[in-house]
C-alpha cells in the first residue's frame, strides 16, 4: 500500500521476460474510495511516525503497509467511528511496537558524534537530526513509558502534523496537544542529556 502514493492510472507496464509488455495491477484498484483517500492523505505522516521508532525507511514502509492492511480490514468500523482517525492511529502503533519487538535492533556505532551536537538547540530539531543516535532514541522510549500521550505528541509533531491534527487523532484538545508537545520535548531533552552524561562519564545508564 505505500506504493499507493503514485499509482499508474490503469496499472503499470512492465516488461516481461520475453521482453514484452505486461500490465501490473493498480495497487490500489477494488479498495474503497473513502479509505484511498485517507491512506493517501495519511501515508507520509504514518512513514514518518514509523521511521522515528524503527530507524529504517524500508522497516518503516513495511510497518506502514502492515497497519494499512489491519486498517483496510477493519475500515468499516473505523469508518463508522467517533474518532476514526484516533482507531487507525492506535492500529499503526501496535504494528510499529511489534516491529520494534519482533526485530534484532543492529548495534549503534555514532554514539559519539551525538555528543558533539549542542543540546540547546529545539528537541525536535534534535529529533530529526539525532534520530539514529542511541542516547535520543533511549530518551523517547523511556518518555513513552513515563508520559505516553506526552510521547505521542512530540513523535505526531515531529512527523510534521499540526496540533489541530495531533488533537483530532489522539482525542484531545489542541491547546493540550501544544502543552504536552512542549513538556514531552522538554522531558526527552533532559533524559537525552543524562544519557549522554552517563556514557560521556562511563557511568552505568
Amino acid at each position: 500500500m505505500v506504493a499507493a502514493a503514485h499509482p499508474e492510472p490503469a496499472g503499470g507496464l512492465v516488461s516481461g521476460s520475453g521482453g514484452e509488455q505486461q500490465v501490473q495491477p493498480d495497487p490500489i484498484e477494488g479498495l474503497p474510495a473513502d479509505f484511498t483517500d485517507f491512506f493517501l492523505e495519511v501515508q507520509h505522516s504514518y512513514i514518518a511516525y514509523a521511521y522515528q521508532a524503527l530507524r529504517n525507511r524500508q522497516d518503516a514502509e513495511d510497518a506502514v503497509q502492515t497497519a494499512g492492511m489491519k486498517i483496510h480490514a477493519k475500515w468499516d468500523e473505523i469508518h463508522s467511528h467517533a474518532n476514526p482517525r484516533a482507531l487507525a492511529h492506535r492500529i499503526l502503533g501496535g504494528v510499529v511496537k511489534d516491529y520494534n519487538r519482533s526485530r534484532i535492533r543492529a548495534a549503534r556505532n555514532l554514539q559519539a558524534a551525538a555528543r558533539d551536537v549542542a543540546l540547546g538547540r529545539d528537541c525536535v530539531e534534535q529529533i530529526q537530526h539525532l534520530g539514529t543516535y542511541d542516547a535520543l532514541d533511549r530518551a523517547m522510549e523511556e518518555l513513552a513509558e513515563r508520559e505516553p500521550v506526552q510521547a505521542e505528541c512530540v513523535r505526531l509533531r515531529v512527523a510534521g502534523l499540526t496540533y489541530e491534527e495531533i488533537a483530532t487523532t489522539l482525542g484531545i484538545t489542541a491547546g493540550t496537544a501544544r502543552t504536552y508537545n512542549c513538556r514531552g520535548r522538554q522531558l526527552a531533552k533532559q533524559l537525552a542529556d543524562a544519557y549522554l552524561h552517563h556514557e560521556t562519564e562511563g557511568e552505568p545508564s
